[in-house]
């Protein structure tokens, strides 16, 4: 019988049914594969000295098909590490990505970060973003004054600033904005998100009505201590991570009611009647929980819809908002409350 020694060598071996059932410890499964990536070594080796936990029995078809079986060891963790480790390669200092880092465009920042630890943590610096900023940013009369940084020293939230200012003025994400207006916003996406704010505004004839929604973290539930001045260092901080915004244009105004800190369970666009315009049915419920065979606790039905548009945290249209300051006491049950008046319809003649 061909089997292998203790330094973990494969051999080839035969297996009977004798051999499986005089054995002290039952056999392990039969793996079937189609090649091994070692040279079988013959030893004259006990059966009792074969461990099963630490070898598999594999099936082995060979070209002329005729089928053998071969004890394989198991590779463990510290198998891969060690090839992981022993592969070749040059291990360039941090300073020379530093220096690749400078002709990065804003497209490939994310195929940058992940070569591996040293351009990861480039991409957590002031200067990286800065850079970015510099280049594609500075100077161009399309961005808005809000969003201005030259003469800004304030860290907090650095990157998602410079990312809603790159999609102002950089040509590829103009162009992706250009192309999103075309197609489908897609707002059944934003079914089990949480509300987080209501308003609306007149614009023109019709009325814009707003759905702020934010999709739930773990992260946020479980970090609840945080270090105020840690905080203030944090470059990629961005409080509309994970929010969307819903924009309904309707040609009447319809009278929504307060619906923070509810989760939107369900959404559906109908024509309305007369088959000129469309009919959008919100459901919410109370809780994060999400079953489609529950009937929504809140309905919000929204007719003569003119247009509906989702927009993301970076989008060029997204409402307005400042870079607050973290608070020292974080409550993740904190949202805006309307005001009395919030629905009361105001003369614009």
């Amino acid at each position: 019988m061909q089997i292998l020694d203790q330094r973990g060598f494969r051999c080839l071996i035969n297996v009977t049914i004798n051999d499986c059932a005089n054995a002290l410890k039952p056999v392990s499964r039969i793996k079937k594969s189609m090649s091994t990536d070692q040279a079988p070594v013959t030893l004259d080796v006990s059966w009792d000295h074969i461990e099963d936990e630490d070898f598999d029995i594999v099936e082995e078809i060979n070209a002329d098909g005729t089928k053998n079986f071969v004890y394989k060891e198991k590779r463990t963790r510290s198998y891969y590490k060690s090839n992981r480790d022993n592969r070749p390669g040059i291990v360039y200092p941090e300073i020379v990505w530093y220096f690749i880092s400078a002709h990065i465009k804003p497209e490939d920042v994310g195929r940058f970060a992940g070569i591996n630890k040293a351009t990861y943590a480039i991409t957590k610096r002031e200067s990286f973003w800065r850079g970015l900023y510099k280049r594609y940013c500075a100077d161009d009369p399309r961005l808005p004054q809000k969003l201005r940084i030259e003469n800004s020293f304030k860290v907090y939230g650095l990157r998602q600033r410079v990312i809603r200012a790159l999609y102002h003025t950089y040509h590829v994400f103009v162009e992706k904005v250009v192309q999103q207006a075309i197609h489908d916003s897609r707002p059944h996406q934003l079914v089990r998100r949480k509300c987080v704010n209501v308003w609306f505004r007149r614009k023109g004839p019709h009325w814009a009505i707003y759905f702020k929604l934010k999709k739930p973290s773990l992260m946020e539930r479980l970090h609840t201590d945080v270090d105020f001045l840690e905080e203030l260092g944090r470059i990629d901080a961005n409080p509309e991570e994970n929010s969307q915004v819903l924009q309904v244009t309707c040609k009447n105004f319809f009278e929504v009611p307060p619906l923070m800190g509810m989760t939107l369970s369900s959404l559906s666009i109908v024509l309305s009647q007369g088959f000129r315009h469309h009919r959008l049915h919100l459901g919410f419920n109370t809780g994060s929980y999400y079953c489609n065979d529950i009937l929504p606790e809140y309905s919000v039905v929204l007719d003569t819809v003119v247009n509906i548009i989702v927009f993301d945290w970076w989008h060029p249209k997204y409402p307005d908002f400042d870079d607050t300051l973290p608070s020292n006491i974080k409550d993740d049950e904190s949202v805006p409350v309307l005001k009395n008046d919030f629905f009361t319809i105001k003369d614009y003649d």
